[in-house]
């Protein structure tokens, strides 16, 4: 007996003393079953990597550098670590089904090979233009493993090293080879004068994520950078979520061996992205630069009704599987964009694939989508739901999130991007997203939801943001912008939305566009120096670039004590409202402009 009590007195403190190992560099191609097996075999609570450039090898699996499974309440310590990417096509650390692991320290995720290039156009014709790639930069633009036939070019101004003003997209059908660093890129319409010879060009490469947490929950991220990433940097899909990630960032790494010029990319896409958690990132105090692609997303998914009988509905999705589970709540929102209602999810079935005929979709996303599961709601919604409508998960459009003291600059498209519900939005600095520093729209194009609720966007900063890669067709013209959908007059969708306390300076065009919106109050916000050039952003859509705010379908709106100075020649009025909006209060008195600087 007192033979067995030792023994476990032994087990004991052998557990509470051994709880640790640590990881060196020396071959690392063993770091991946190293980590498991402390997790998973040892017991251990953590490991520690020792200071050192891992340089991670290729490795048979199909699209993963770094696979880690499993991992349940673990700690990895990794201060002074680099994780060198030679396969700069796969995604660089995948975390699956994990729960409560830290990663932490003063580390560097970065493909050895940069997944893009970049260089400065030689010459221009109508449909073409030929790029000299600098020196040190992929040459491979021609190498379909590398770069894809047809990509996406942007154009950067050669002193600010930013996107260059009043310039677009420009998607390219082919590329030839001329020698060994130039290139003709060929494109279907003729370029516009908004570029000359001179400019610097980079283009979207072939990759994929640097960090993605699937299926997991309880994530933190401490002091974590991420460089050259191949797709998105940061991707965080499905699961519970409540993942934290503090001082993490996507930016450019060192130039490459031989190059002069500094990068002018940081990867291939999003700084952030997350989609399909049940419970939003806490994001604080980080980084991100020089995206071709949003700063932080956070969004769930729609799938579209097909067939309806009662309570039971028949869903498309391009997806394989059921994004539901018994109970979950449901939210339907009509091609018009009216908001049907929520019901709660009480059985689900999967159907075969191609289960109806295919239709001919006005809707990017649900062309040709062959996946089908059936879903009996606990309500029909009074009969209102129809054919061609959306649903949503509720349970799983990041709902929660909290984006506190980042950063987030000089990059394309919107800032923020976020559909979800019960946001915190506070004390973020924009400066230099290309289409708007925030945006809140439901997307059917791209099956992306929800309508945001109950959200608090308060105490930020936006500067010189709507200056390219956007144009009059845009509905998302604001600066800050929440926009609804469809064409209904009464698509109220978001609502209990306070805007108060936010800084805009140096934009040009319109400042707020709110439609589609109930309950919002827009208190104490800042508009100075704004709207001394021209901006057409939205016009397409009736709205105002010389107004500092438009509103549309808007109901029990208020403005109260928001102030504007040193506004430019552009400026036309404070406020357009059109005759769709109701219960506006502070129209005359809302937006005080003081002309003097």
């Amino acid at each position: 007996m007192w033979q067995n009590i030792i023994f476990l007195v032994y087990l004991y403190f052998c557990k509470t003393i051994v709880y640790s190992k640590i990881i060196t560099p020396d071959d690392p191609s063993t770091l991946q079953s190293a980590i498991i097996s402390a997790n998973q075999e040892e017991g251990l609570d953590s490991v520690t990597l020792a200071p050192g450039i891992y340089r991670i090898p290729f490795n048979s699996h199909p699209n993963a550098n770094i696979l880690l499974t499993n991992l349940r309440n673990f700690v990895i310590n990794a201060n002074n670590v680099t994780f060198l990417m030679l396969d700069n096509r796969k995604r660089g650390i995948v975390f699956y089904n994990c729960y409560n692991v830290t990663m932490r320290g003063v580390m560097t995720i970065r493909n050895d090979i940069i997944p893009f290039s970049q260089g400065y156009i030689e010459s221009i014709d109508q449909k073409s233009f030929v790029i000299n790639i600098h020196d040190g930069y992929p040459t491979t633009l021609d190498n379909t493993i590398y770069f894809p036939k047809a990509s996406t070019y942007y154009i950067f101004d050669r002193n600010t090293r930013r996107l260059k003003d009043q310039t677009y997209d420009y998607y390219n059908r082919n590329i030839i080879r001329i020698d060994q660093r130039r290139f003709r890129v060929m494109f279907d319409n003729n370029l516009g004068q908004e570029i000359v010879i001179g400019d610097l060009v980079s283009m979207r490469g072939s990759g994929d994520f640097g960090i993605i947490c699937d299926i997991c929950e309880l994530m933190q991220f401490i002091d974590i950078n991420i460089e050259f990433a191949g797709g998105f940097a940061w991707f965080e899909t499905g699961g519970k979520g409540n993942n934290r990630y503090e001082r993490i960032s996507a930016q450019p790494g060192p130039k490459p061996l031989g190059a002069t010029e500094e990068p002018l990319m940081s990867a291939n896409a999003d700084g952030f992205h997350s989609a399909g958690v049940s419970h939003g990132p806490t994001i604080i105090n980080s980084f991100f630069t020089r995206m071709p692609d949003d700063g932080i997303a956070i969004h769930g998914e729609y799938q579209m009704i097909r067939q309806i009988n009662q309570n039971v509905i028949i869903c498309m999705r391009r997806w394989a599987g059921i994004p539901y589970a018994i109970g979950d709540r449901a939210a339907v929102v009509g091609e018009d964009g009216i908001p049907r209602g929520e019901a709660r999810v009480q059985q689900l079935r999967t159907l075969p694939d191609d289960y109806l005929s295919s239709i001919d979709s006005p809707w990017p996303h649900f062309q040709n989508n062959h996946y089908y599961f059936e879903l009996e709601l606990d309500t029909n919604l009074n009969g209102t739901i129809s054919s061609n409508d959306f649903i949503s998960n509720i349970e799983s459009t990041g709902s929660g999130y909290v984006l506190k003291e980042n950063v987030i600059l000089n990059h394309r498209a919107r800032g923020m991007l976020l559909k979800a519900h019960d946001g915190l939005i506070e004390s973020n600095l924009i400066n230099g997203s290309s289409i708007s520093g925030l945006v809140m729209q439901p997307e059917f194009w791209w099956g992306e939801g929800n309508y945001a609720e109950r959200v608090i966007i308060r105490n930020n900063t936006l500067i010189r943001c709507g200056y390219a890669t956007t144009g009059s067709w845009t509905q998302q013209a604001g600066v800050l912008t929440i926009y609804g959908t469809g064409t209904s007059s009464v698509a109220y969708g978001h609502h209990t939305i306070t805007i108060e306390n936010n800084f805009f300076i140096d934009n040009d065009g319109v400042q707020m566009v709110l439609d589609g919106l109930k309950n919002v109050l827009i208190k104490r916000n800042y508009f100075t120096n704004a709207q001394h050039k021209v901006n057409n952003r939205g016009s397409d859509h009736g709205i105002d670039g010389g107004a500092l705010v438009h509103i549309n379908r808007a109901q029990s709106l208020t403005l109260e004590d928001n102030r504007a100075w040193c506004l430019g020649a552009a400026h036309s009025k404070p406020l357009q409202v059109t005759y769709l909006s109701t219960q506006i209060i502070g129209m005359l008195d809302g937006i005080i402009v003081d002309n003097h600087c």
